[in-house]
């Protein structure tokens, strides 16, 4: 078993692990997959058997208010009996606390005894599986089933799990309580504990009427109606302020009652998802990664076998979705397959890369050419002081050239000198603020004399200057330094998510609230709060703010009453907020509430002393220490920074990881990003064809510039002069004679032509290779001509297939 199969079977082993390890990442994947396979495939026809009677906004503005009076359920069981319906679910929970409803529940329980196909809705409280049971520690029944105990229920409860699932019996002491889809269903098929529910198609798939348009083609006796015999019927909310909202791949909003109505259409049909082989794909997914991974070691085709894999696998899995609702792991086999082709890739790149045969020292033969370079320059300007006036023009071009070279040459020189540590002035650290320059001296000042008080601040500056260290530096020096600090980014939440986050809400304050939380003001209570983005609030909720810094008080969201905080606020913001006030975007009295202390933080380019010690201190950070190249904190210092420290990090942070790749401990300029990195870095081809320019591209020339350069190999420069050569001609277009002319750089005939017999050779012999296998794909030619490939530097290799399918479309 060879290295590179040891390497994919770990990493198979490894991505198995993970994904085992952290379930939210297979969950995710497979849903997504399962959700784009119900979009694929349609929605499909619900069981027309079941129909939804549900209550709208209008139906309560009409028959209103909310919970309407029993009486209505009473008349609306009287009427559906008379149709003869199979069965009657009522998902709404009858509770027994609305005093109220007390006198029309004797006409409810009436019409459901008469009726006597009726099931009703029960409530469980927190749910425990045990030894394959769902275990409850309460069980609410409605207020019928207390008088009557022989009134059917069921609970309709449900667990969001990947998917949404409901429990098929759950348990209270010596009571069994069936899920309320399987009450309507009366069947009693050995089904598992729970179902997940297979969403169809849209709920407005079922027949469905509001109620008060049932109650209205009653009335006007509507023959419609004769079609609800021996059909089940289901009674619910779709008010979506009243009734919990669900997402599926068919609706944005789907009410619990058509949840229920799906629920019992899977039963009625057996079409619910199954995954009850989901543990046991995850073991023959991996066994079959394996498999691949031992018998696809040829790497020939191997590329072609993976998405033939994959692609085969996926639509082998959509089929058995499609055909059996079968949940699988498939994510355990389409992650590792996609490390996999990944893997492979890397290795085919590794090996072209390995091709490439000599080694030259850059350093040195950069430090040899700037002293010739020095040397003619300084031969020139002596031949210029002596010369008349008749050469000068030519000699003073000769000589801008010469110094143009030099300073990119000195540039690549001192990329391999470390920067030393200036020590006119030190720099300082405080909180985590790195800095030696006077104005940031001043913001230190600032910070320290308004710490220990409690007065509010503004904290102002572009994105990136470190404004929520200032705001940590002030708390950490203040009074309240050993209670909490909670930030809180104002822009990146709405004004009712907002609300929330910082005031708290009680439970039942709106959808989704099922516990009472509490805010960031109460959490921060005798602590410090900052209010990052402050630019970006509403002025509703600006409003809100204002009380709090006036008085202490606030409300939560839905409750009605007062809660007090006692805090410090800081808030920041990269935005004027005197233009907001003159704009109306912003309060003008919440403005003097905020800006007690106003600490503003210049701009990395404000103070560029600076951004030599940030950047020494972001080498030093981790573990590892780097350091900065002169050409590289040249290169730092020159640029302007729009991101600030922010992006000062980021880019060491990137520097630091190419250095680790190459394992070295001196960040150059191949490692900054083009836009900091302004002048123009010489490489070594520029040495190879500037040598050969010198000597006239002469038969000797090659040996001669291999020497010249270190007596480096002769191959390595001749493949290097071949790679640009071709890459000129494919950025001309395949223009010879231009192409020609660049190269050579000189209008003498006797070196064009030199030059062009040499471009002619290369193309010939690649001409030739192509010719004798013609009727090949072009990646089976490259095959073919890999020999051309096998000296060719690895950044000319795209130029080699352009021109190998330049040649093919000729043919």
């Amino acid at each position: 078993m060879n290295r590179n199969t040891i390497v994919k079977i770990s990493v198979a082993l490894l991505t198995t692990a993970i994904l085992f390890t952290f379930q939210v990442i297979p969950n995710t994947f497979d849903s997504f997959l399962v959700s784009s396979f119900n979009l694929i495939s349609g929605e499909k026809e619900p069981d027309s058997s079941i129909v939804i009677i549900h209550i709208t906004s209008e139906d309560i503005e009409q028959l209103g208010p909310w919970p309407l009076k029993r009486s209505y359920y009473a008349l609306l069981l009287n009427n559906l009996s008379s149709y003869q319906v199979k069965k009657i679910g009522l998902e709404i929970f009858l509770s027994a606390k609305f005093v109220s409803q007390a006198v029309y529940d004797n006409v409810l329980q009436r019409e459901i005894g008469r009726a006597n196909n009726v099931v009703l809705s029960s409530l469980a409280g927190s749910l425990e599986e045990i030894n394959d049971y769902f275990i409850t520690d309460s069980l609410s029944f409605p207020s019928p089933k207390l008088i009557n105990d022989q009134i059917p229920t069921g609970h309709i409860n449900i667990i969001r799990n990947n998917g949404i699932e409901i429990p098929l019996q759950i348990s209270n002491r010596s009571i069994n309580e069936s899920a309320f889809s399987l009450s309507l269903a009366g069947i009693h098929n050995s089904y598992s504990k729970m179902i997940k529910i297979n969403f169809i198609s849209g709920w407005n798939k079922f027949k469905n009427y509001s109620l008060v348009e049932f109650f209205q083609l009653v009335q006007e006796n509507d023959p419609e109606l004769l079609q609800l015999k021996n059909k089940i019927i289901l009674v619910g909310i779709s008010d979506p302020q009243l009734s919990s909202v669900f997402e599926t791949e068919f609706d944005e909003k789907l009410p619990g009652v058509a949840l229920h109505a799906f629920a019992l259409d899977n039963l009625l049909n057996d079409r619910f998802i199954n995954d009850s082989y989901y543990s046991l794909s995850i073991y023959a997914f991996l066994l079959f990664i394996i498999f691949i991974i031992i018998f696809l070691k040829k790497q020939k085709r191997i590329l072609s076998l993976y998405t033939i894999i994959f692609s085969t696998s996926l639509l082998v899995y959509f089929l058995i979705y499609r055909l059996w609702f079968l949940e699988l792991a498939f994510s355990f086999l389409l992650i590792p397959l996609i490390l996999m082709f990944i893997a492979n890739i890397s290795f085919i790149l590794i090996d072209k890369r390995n091709q490439l045969t000599g080694y030259y020292n850059e350093s040195e033969l950069f430090k040899r050419l700037l002293s010739e370079k020095e040397k003619e320059l300084s031969r020139i300007q002596n031949f210029l002081n002596q010369s008349s006036t008749q050469n000068t023009g030519q000699l003073l071009e000769k000589i801008e050239v010469l110094k143009d070279d030099i300073e990119k040459l000195r540039e690549n020189e001192n990329d391999q000198i470390p920067a030393e540590v200036s020590e006119a002035v030190v720099e300082q650290n405080f909180s985590g603020l790195v800095f030696k320059s006077a104005e940031m001296k001043n913001v230190v000042e600032l910070i320290n004399k308004s710490a220990p008080t409690d007065a509010s601040i503004l904290i102002t500056g572009e994105s990136g200057t470190g404004k929520e260290l200032v705001a940590k530096a002030i708390h950490s020096l203040s009074n309240r330094k050993d209670r909490k600090f909670v930030a809180v980014n104002c822009a990146a939440l709405t004004e009712s998510l907002l609300e929330s986050e910082l005031f708290g809400h009680v439970k039942g304050a709106f959808t989704g609230a099922v516990i009472d939380k509490i805010g960031k003001f109460e959490a921060a209570d005798k602590g410090t709060i900052l209010l990052d983005e402050i630019g970006e609030t509403t002025e509703n909720f600006q409003v809100k703010l204002l009380r709090v810094l006036q008085s202490g008080e606030y409300d939560k969201v839905g409750s009605v009453n007062t809660s007090f905080t006692d805090v410090r606020v800081i808030s920041a913001t990269n935005k004027e907020l005197k233009v907001l006030i003159k704009e109306k975007k912003f309060r003008e009295d919440l403005f003097y509430r905020l800006n007690v202390i106003n600490i503003n933080i210049p701009s990395l380019r404000e103070r560029k002393e600076d951004i030599e010690p940030i950047a020494r201190y972001f080498c030093e950070v981790d573990d590892k220490k780097y350091q900065l190249s002169l050409a590289a904190l040249k290169s730092l210092n020159d640029y302007d920074w729009p991101g600030n420290v922010r992006e000062l990090e980021s880019v060491i942070r990137r520097a630091k990881v190419f250095c680790e790749a190459g394992k070295r401990s001196l960040i150059q300029l191949n490692d900054l990003p083009d836009e900091i990195v302004k002048s123009v870095k010489l490489n070594f081809e520029d040495l190879v064809i500037e040598s050969l320019r010198n000597k006239k591209f002469t038969h000797s020339s090659i040996n001669e510039t291999a020497r010249e350069l270190g007596n480096v190999s002769r191959t390595l420069v001749a493949e290097n002069f071949r790679g640009l050569s071709l890459k000129i001609l494919v950025e001309n277009n395949f223009d010879e004679m231009k192409s020609i002319i660049t190269i050579s750089k000189d209008e003498n005939d006797e070196v064009l032509t030199r030059v062009k017999s040499k471009l002619d050779t290369w193309l010939v012999n690649i001409q030739k290779d192509v010719e004798l296998n013609k009727s090949l794909s072009f990646n089976e030619i490259k095959l073919k001509l890999n020999s051309k490939y096998k000296n060719l530097p690895q950044k000319y290799h795209t130029y080699l297939d352009e021109v190998i399918r330049h040649i093919i479309n000729k043919n």
